[in-house]
């Protein structure tokens, strides 16, 4: 059954999905931040203008009556209101109210009930707003309540101001007599909140911007990581086995790393399930043609031998297979063992032949190693279920010539090796 490869948008969709699962808490998480502080820093100071108001309304209120004891009473003089505080007219006394509203940049007033008498506040002809009165809503809640009171957006002549009102109440009677008006003008307040609140937001902004670009330089990296692998795993899907990951990859030391070195792992199991032999553990055939494939087209010189386990059917038939695969298998250790120091390799070619080539190496040299072979298997005792067995080969060799197709090689080396089972076995025919 033939496999359909299914292809995906793979690092593109990882990176977008990267960034959204990063990058849209964090924006979103900056917005509900700066709406919060926003709204925190708006009330802070709105808390922090009320208090103000107030200690300057109860600091007027305790001046006046430390530099004027007595009770607060107004008189009619023609059509002027005097206001006088004990025997003192402080109506026309405006160096204190004046004093404190320079030091503290508020607009102060003094009620009589309901009338303002002393302010500092001016209309548009820049005269003080006396005789002015109090809206019926203001002289409800804190004239007669005799409570203090705290307005954001109240409006006097004409603008906006927050204002903090605070009875008089008369120490003799109990009752009200009039009210200490104090307020800052609403746009002076806010310009200074919206100020404050700005540069939170330039700060907090910064901050984001700051973030998403690590992040993203984060990402970028992460999944230039995860396309080395991916690149690597079509790699071997293409049965390209010889490719090699990129060492950025293996050198992490997080997860992906531990990915990485198992992606190595994975490729030196497939090469070898799928270039050795199960049972002996050399090349198998398929690996083996193309080797030689490579040491062709490499140009150098080279002999090839095929060697065949001497009447290797009575292993199967009287001891039965695993004795025979007990056999094969110290058979190819010791053929892999003989190849040492020497250029070539070891497959097993099929049943009980195997093939080995010599680079670098004319037909004498490998009659010499395949005759040391020989010899080695002679002095070889294979064991099974406590018996001693013997086993001997018979190889048969050619040297590569030119013009001489690889087949037609192994086939005359093949030839020689029949030559060999024809002459007696346990011999290396060249």
């Amino acid at each position: 059954m033939k496999l359909t490869r299914v292809t995906k948008k793979g690092n593109r969709s990882f990176y977008i999905e990267f960034l959204a699962m990063t990058l849209l808490p964090l924006i979103v998480c900056g917005i509900v931040m700066m709406t919060v502080c926003s709204r925190s820093v708006r009330d802070s100071m709105t808390v922090e203008a009320k208090d103000n108001l107030k200690n300057v309304a109860l600091s007027v209120l305790a001046a006046y009556d430390h530099a004027y004891p007595g009770e607060y009473d107004a008189k009619l003089d023609g059509e002027a209101i005097r206001l006088y505080k004990g025997d003192a007219l402080i109506s026309e006394e405006y160096d204190m109210i004046d004093s404190i509203a320079e030091k503290s940049s508020l607009e102060i007033s003094i009620f009589y009930y309901d009338t303002r008498l002393i302010t500092t506040l001016r209309d548009a002809s820049e005269e003080r707003m006396i005789k002015s009165v109090a809206s019926e809503k203001l002289v409800d809640e804190v004239f007669r309540n005799k409570m203090s009171k705290f307005y954001d957006n109240v409006d006097i002549g004409g603008g906006k101001y927050y204002a903090y009102y605070e009875p008089i109440i008369s120490a003799f009677s109990g009752e009200c007599v009039g009210m200490i008006g104090v307020a800052k003008p609403v746009d002076e307040l806010r310009s200074n909140i919206n100020r404050s609140v700005n540069t939170n937001l330039v700060v907090m902004v910064l901050a984001i911007a700051i973030t998403s670009v690590f992040i993203m330089m984060f990402a970028n990296n992460l999944v230039r990581v995860v396309k080395f692998m991916l690149d690597f795993m079509k790699k071997l899907a293409d049965n390209k086995l010889d490719a090699k990951l990129d060492a950025r990859v293996v050198q992490r030391e997080d997860e992906l790393g531990e990915m990485g070195r198992n992606l190595n792992s994975l490729q030196i199991a497939l090469r070898r399930l799928i270039e050795r032999d199960v049972l002996t553990g050399l090349f198998n055939r398929r690996s083996a043609e193309k080797r030689i494939d490579q040491i062709e087209e490499s140009g150098v010189k080279y002999c090839v031998a095929i060697g065949d386990i001497d009447h290797f059917k009575k292993f199967n038939d009287t001891f039965g297979h695993e004795c025979g695969d007990v056999v094969l298998r110290e058979v190819a250790h010791l053929l892999n063992a003989g190849m040492n120091g020497r250029d070539g390799f070891v497959a097993r070619w099929g049943g009980e032949e195997f093939l080995l080539v010599y680079e670098n190496c004319d037909i004498e040299k490998a009659r010499g190693a395949l005759m040391e072979i020989r010899q080695a298997l002679h002095d070889k005792d294979v064991e099974y279920n406590g018996q001693i067995h013997k086993v001997t080969m018979t190889f048969g060799a050619a040297e590569k010539e030119p013009g001489i197709a690889i087949n037609h090689l192994i086939r005359k080396a093949d030839d020689k090796l029949y030559e060999g089972k024809q002459g007696g076995r346990d011999r290396v025919i060249i």
